[in-house]
């Protein structure tokens, strides 16, 4: 029971690394707030935990909202009292490269996976300073270590991931707040793509017929493993990140890529 009597907020838990993150942290007791734009997702997500015999609750929560973000904050608290640990794990891919980028798919990437962290951040803080601290965590990517060509938004906004989490970590720090990042490489769940890894090949191929086909062939290649990473195995990681097992650990942007991001 790593996280007793915790209160979890996860953003993008209705599918993916979000969805093991949450049954994960429930069964280690934390009380888990789903929250996503996936309501059908993100309500059986909630009745698995429960029939577990664990506590969770779905918010509606569009990341591309700041009004949004702050009220997941605030109807979070006012249901279990407190926050102990933010886990912005919501992205998407976004378009593909700098000649088929467009101003809006710019904007909707940057807004999602990097603008939100910051206000999820911003509002989390609020709540942990009340209770003496807690932990953030944010879901970055293997190209936001090393650069992917295939996916400029994603790239950069995953990066920006990388600094926000040492420039908090540092500025945190005094408030007992930790902040780390995870970076996992592409991931199966059950031996399936997730969401955004279907949607990051659908973006592909609508720029060429074969560029879904060639990226997914390079990301498997390059795993030096030889398999892709699991949802599980990133929920375990980012377990440990938010566990009192790491309380002298902040500004971590760790790997969870089975080794592709070594050579």
């Amino acid at each position: 029971m790593l996280l007793e009597n915790k209160v979890a907020v996860i953003t993008g838990s209705a599918s993916g690394i979000g969805r093991a993150g949450a049954r994960l942290f429930a069964q280690e007791g934390a009380k888990v707030v789903i929250a996503d734009i996936n309501s059908k997702g993100g309500q059986e997500v909630v009745k698995a935990i429960k029939e577990e015999g664990n506590e969770a609750t779905f918010v509606y929560a569009d990341m591309s909202s700041v009004r949004d973000i702050e009220n997941m904050i605030k109807i979070s608290v006012e249901t279990y009292g407190r926050l102990d640990i933010f886990w912005h794990n919501a992205g998407i891919g976004g378009e593909p490269g700098i000649d088929h980028i467009t101003e809006d798919g710019y904007d909707k990437a940057m807004a999602i996976n990097l603008k939100a962290a910051v206000f999820g951040a911003k509002y989390s803080v609020r709540e942990m300073r009340k209770t003496g601290g807690g932990c953030i965590l944010f879901t970055g990517s293997e190209s936001g270590l090393r650069p992917s060509t295939a996916l400029l938004a994603y790239t950069v906004s995953k990066a920006g991931l990388t600094m926000l989490t040492r420039h908090l970590a540092i500025s945190l720090a005094k408030d007992k707040i930790r902040v780390n990042c995870l970076c996992p490489s592409a991931v199966r769940d059950k031996g399936k793509r997730t969401p955004l890894g279907l949607e990051t090949l659908e973006s592909l191929s609508r720029v060429a017929p074969t560029a879904s086909a060639a990226f997914a062939r390079l990301m498997r290649n390059r795993i030096p493993l030889g398999r892709y990473v699991t949802v599980e195995e990133v929920a375990y990681a980012a377990l440990f990140l938010v566990s009192d097992w790491a309380s002298s650990i902040i500004g971590v942007a760790l790997p969870v890529d089975g080794g592709s991001t070594a050579g």
